[in-house]
């Protein structure tokens, strides 16, 4: 109905617009109709690829056989992408986990388990992404499972074009590992060229990020670009043959191979549709406009994947580009200047817009503003393509089995300036602000505060700067608000893949300690749990070791026992709990149960007389403790949990 209802409006429209006085007054309203039907054809695609949801019956006791569509390794562990086969169930996908790692087992292998699939939860933990409907949405996921790994059982194999793709870019990266490469150079190639950022250590991350050239390490169009103009390049001798039209043929399907290589990111696939578009009208002689190439491109990922507009790559994607297109213009005055300065001046511009665009999604996505973009940028982006050519030459020559000592020494070099680049701009004074909390409804306020300005900029109409000057001002007002209502006080449970952190946080100062053993580092908790702690206005960190004790004005802790705010605590799972023994039952308000616990609740309640189990979010067996907590009649919460 809303698709029919946007075609009577065009037809309308179109009616209205035969005279030139109506094509005058009514051609801007064409974009309402191609609205609706744009917003009615995401709706029917989010639909169509929303998964089913399943009957406990369907979900627990049966035995699943699938085929795997995606294989990652992390540390000690797999996870596996799993399209389950069943035929008395519906098309679905699931993610499987595994305790240890089966490096035999390949994208394209089918398999079958014992099921029993929980829906995936997100880990709870205060101003972190929704992973569950992450998954959902980008991996159309809604189910999971750990097991151990010798319950997985690979019965075949039938490969896809999709998991030969997958099971390629899987044995080239095992070789650049195997390589004589720097691991931080093998880490480099890999994202680069085989669209794996994933395996970028969460430190260089950081460093790009502070620098403002975190998109260096993601493919995105900058790096499409460069491959096209490359291969446009080397192929400059067609030309003398007349062949101008193969040219454009070939770097168009260069282009689109290593998209389809690649993973087919958002960003990734924005580049390949606008180039695409270039390409295309330089070869049926036809005018080109980058922003229609640009909304076009929009237009075909939204359609393929809806939930791609909630993800901070397409946003930061597009909102750079557009406005890199409308104002990131070359003054009339500097034409006829030499090309190397209007190359300079051209990367100031850009870089200036695509920061000023940007600023605010960065800062509520990664609580950095960065000051030193536009020198970390005109530093690195020229050395960018020369490691891109030669990272391509690397994987060839590393895929033949052979190895070139200096090809290695060059790539290792390039890269250690790149980086070496973004630590000395990190350490100018005034390079970075960290520790910035930006609300989604300062994010919105930013944007049209900017809108009001570019057009009081076009217009020279003064209400257009008093409207931007009241937004301000409703945008700081808000800012106080949710400062006045955010506590500075308080105990929070994290949740994490390896443990459990516990932090205490009082006036700008916080205190975490991990009761499963594991001893992480003030900059990883930072790094990890950046948004809580922007949020809240936490500067200084401290972490309390398994043997400290720390004693303040109002709290007291003692891992694995803390003392905070009138609350009594206990932390159970792997660590000194298991060596304590205890003449009487200790009376406590609150037992938190982390993620190496693997006993029962009926022994939590033979040692101790509590109020409340909190059980981590990221507990394996979280189900089960929950029903024996019904059957006991015990009070607990799952997930995160504040203390106040």
């Amino acid at each position: 109905m809303f698709i029919a209802l946007a075609i009577a409006l065009y037809a309308l429209l179109t009616v209205l617009s035969r005279s030139p006085q109506g094509r005058l007054r009514f051609r801007a309203y064409f974009i309402v109709p191609l609205a609706m039907a744009a917003l009615a054809l995401g709706w029917i695609a989010s639909n169509i690829h929303c998964p089913p949801r399943l009957a406990i019956e369907q979900r627990d006791g049966l035995v699943l056989t699938g085929h795997i569509a995606q294989l990652q390794y992390t540390d000690f562990s797999m996870r596996m992408a799993i399209d389950v086969l069943n035929p008395d169930l519906p098309p679905c996908r699931v993610m499987v986990s595994t305790r240890g790692c089966d490096y035999t087992l390949h994208a394209g292998d089918l398999v079958a388990w014992q099921g029993h699939l929980d829906e995936v939860s997100s880990l709870g933990n205060p101003d972190e992404m929704d992973y569950a409907r992450y998954l959902l949405d980008s991996e159309g996921i809604r189910y999971q499972q750990h097991l151990p790994l010798n319950q997985v059982k690979r019965i075949g194999h039938s490969p896809t074009l999709r998991t030969r793709l997958e099971n390629l870019r899987r044995d080239l990266k095992l070789k650049v590992f195997n390589s004589r490469l720097t691991p931080m150079s093998q880490q480099f190639v890999v994202a680069l060229l085989l669209g794996d950022s994933g395996v970028i250590d969460k430190a260089t991350r950081q460093d790009f990020s502070t620098a403002g050239v975190a998109h260096v390490l993601a493919l995105s169009g900058l790096h499409v670009g460069f491959i096209a103009l490359i291969i446009w390049w080397l192929l400059f001798p067609l030309d003398y043959l007349r062949l101008k039209k193969l040219r454009l043929v070939i770097t168009l399907v260069a282009i689109t191979a290593f998209a389809l290589f690649t993973g087919l990111s958002p960003s990734v696939m924005r580049a390949t549709v606008m180039i695409g578009m270039v390409l295309m009208s330089l070869f049926f002689y036809k005018r080109y406009l980058s922003l229609n190439a640009l909304a076009m491109a929009a237009l075909a990922i939204l359609v393929f994947s809806p939930s791609a507009l909630f993800s901070v790559g397409f946003q930061l994607s597009f909102i750079t580009v557009g406005a890199v297109l409308m104002f990131a213009r070359l003054p009339e005055e500097l034409a006829q200047r030499p090309k190397w300065i209007q190359a300079v001046i051209s990367t100031v511009i850009t870089s200036l817009v695509a920061m000023l665009a940007t600023i605010a999604l960065t800062a509520h996505y990664f609580h950095t503003i960065s000051l030193m973009s536009v020198l970390s940028n005109l530093l690195i982006l020229p050395v960018l393509p020369v490691f891109m050519v030669l990272g391509a030459i690397f994987l060839l020559v590393t895929a033949a089995g052979m190895q070139w000592a200096l090809l290695d020494w060059v790539l290792d070099g390039i890269y250690h300036y790149i980086h070496g680049t973004t630590s000395v701009v990190n350490a100018i004074p005034l390079s970075h602000i960290g520790n910035v909390y930006v609300s989604t409804f300062g994010v919105v306020a930013y944007f049209v505060i900017m809108a009001l300005v570019v057009l009081w900029l076009y217009r020279r109409n003064y209400r257009f700067l008093l409207a931007a000057g009241v937004a301000l001002l409703i945008l700081l007002a808000h800012s106080l608000w949710v400062d006045a209502r955010t506590p500075r006080q308080g105990l929070v449970v994290f949740n994490s893949y390896s443990s459990t952190p516990i932090f205490y946080f009082n006036g700008g100062t916080g205190y975490f300690w991990a009761p499963d053993g594991d001893e992480p580092d003030s900059a990883s908790f930072a790094r990890y749990y950046s948004g809580f702690l922007s949020r809240h206005g936490i500067g200084e960190l401290h972490f309390i070791t398994n043997e400290d004790s720390l004693q303040l004005d109002n709290a007291f802790i003692r891992p694995p026992y803390a003392h905070l705010m009138g609350h009594r605590l206990m932390a159970v799972g792997a660590g000194r709990w298991k060596r304590m023994t205890f003449t009487h039952q200790l009376a406590l308000d609150e037992v938190i149960v982390t993620k190496h616990y693997h006993g029962s609740a009926a022994k939590l309640q033979e040692l101790f007389h509590f109020d409340r189990l909190i059980i981590s979010g990221a507990y394996y067996e979280s189900t089960r403790l929950q029903h024996e907590c019904d059957s006991l009649g015990l009070n607990y919460t799952v997930g995160y949990c504040p203390i106040r």
